[in-house]
């Protein structure tokens, strides 16, 4: 690793806990890779990637999580398994603050990939690309359900009573130096608590459930012969994902650690190709942006390039005037017919008030007629009674 410089520090993590953290840094780098580990190990395990890495110009992050390697808090244990993601985002906040503008890419292996991918669905804005290897979405060991609820209670009576993980060393790689490293590694364990399960099985639930919202360039990988994590959760994640850039590979006859595999040349340089296309495609889109203006104002074909943008615009704000004179013709058309409805609805009332009025005079008229009639009956049967008494 002559090409890195090794530095290891803490932070404070969620809750007061004290995240430990390495970094293998290089003069200038043209990107950052940044490791989650998986359950009962830590960051010193990935010196495979490291080295496979070295003389790409890439900086390499990985911390300990709470309850972890050099990092404090109960083994194997969490409160939320949000936890982690707040940590990994302090983290890589604080590696921003130094390299803002390099693009970023997340690897993440077994719950690590759990960690990462759930990072991903919550702070999809920083970074730029997400690794998932082995992701312990989906147990190969399966669960039964009375276990499940048994642990759903525990996780709520006595959420920090530990138990082993169960997990046998040698199925994490075919090479007997890396199991026999792993079992005599001081910084390795095998407890978890009853919370840490019930999150665990919930956290990688919820990311095969939302696997559609990832859209970063996404890379997952696993092998086929995993008796740790079933490599069908991976190809499940893998479909759902909405990424335009993704790859999945399953390589065949290995086991939980492909990256620590016996043969894991393959493993290797597919990551690493993987990376450095992404890191130079982000490179170039940003050499892009500057070396054509150079070439254009050189050829006077700016003012073209302007002529072209002006031309748009006149057509674009054509058709927005156009737009806008329809839709007042049409509010008029449709305020013209409101009107000549309302009309056509008056015009028969006022007809028949008229034929009403008619009606009236008419019976007021033959009214009056009859109470003259009536009066002059009235006065001449008065004057017969008067002319037969004087007689």
């Amino acid at each position: 690793m002559n090409s890195y410089t090794h530095n290891t520090g803490t932070f404070i993590g969620k809750g007061g806990t004290e995240i430990f953290f390495q970094n293998w840094c290089v003069d200038a780098p043209r990107g950052i890779l940044v490791i989650a580990h998986g359950v009962g190990e830590h960051s010193g395990r990935y010196e495979n990637i490291i080295n496979e890495m070295k003389g790409n110009r890439i900086s390499i992050y990985a911390l300990d999580h709470r309850g972890h390697g050099r990092s404090s808090g109960k083994r194997g244990h969490v409160d939320s398994f949000m936890d982690y993601v707040y940590d990994l985002k302090l983290f890589i906040d604080l590696i921003r603050e130094e390299n803002n503008a390099i693009p970023l890419v997340l690897l993440g292996h077994s719950m690590g990939g759990v960690i990462v991918c759930k990072y991903a669905l919550e702070y999809a804005d920083d970074i730029n690309g997400l690794i998932l290897s082995s992701p312990g979405v989906v147990p190969a060991v399966h669960v039964p359900a009375f276990k499940k609820k048994m642990s759903a209670i525990t996780s709520k009576y006595a959420p920090a009573l530990s138990f082993s993980t169960g997990l046998d060393a040698s199925f994490l790689s075919h090479d007997a130096s890396v199991v026999d490293a792993y079992e005599n590694d001081r910084l390795v364990h095998d407890k978890v608590t009853s919370r840490w399960f019930v999150e665990f099985v919930k956290a990688g639930e919820e990311c095969i459930n939302r696997s559609l919202e990832l859209r970063m360039p996404l890379l997952v990988f696993s092998g086929k012969d995993d008796r740790i994590v079933d490599y069908r959760g991976c190809e499940t994640l893998y479909n759902n994902a909405s990424s335009i850039n993704k790859e999945l590979h399953l390589f065949e006859g290995l086991y939980h650690e492909t990256m620590n595999e016996s043969d894991n040349k393959n493993v290797l340089k597919t990551v690493t190709r993987w990376i450095m296309k992404l890191i130079a495609g982000k490179n170039i889109s940003k050499k892009s942006r500057k070396k054509p203006i150079k070439k254009l104002v050189k050829k006077g074909a700016v003012k073209k390039k302007s002529a072209k943008k002006t031309a748009v615009r006149k057509k674009v704000a054509n058709k927005a005037v156009k737009k806008k004179t329809a839709r007042k013709t049409a509010i008029k058309k449709r305020s013209v017919a409101k009107a000549a409805y309302k009309v056509s609805q008056r015009a028969p009332k006022k007809l028949g008030a008229k034929k009403n009025n008619k009606k009236r005079s008419k019976k007021t008229v033959a009214t009056k007629k009859t109470a003259k009639k009536t009066t002059k009956k009235a006065a001449k049967k008065t004057a017969k009674k008067a002319a037969k008494k004087k007689k």
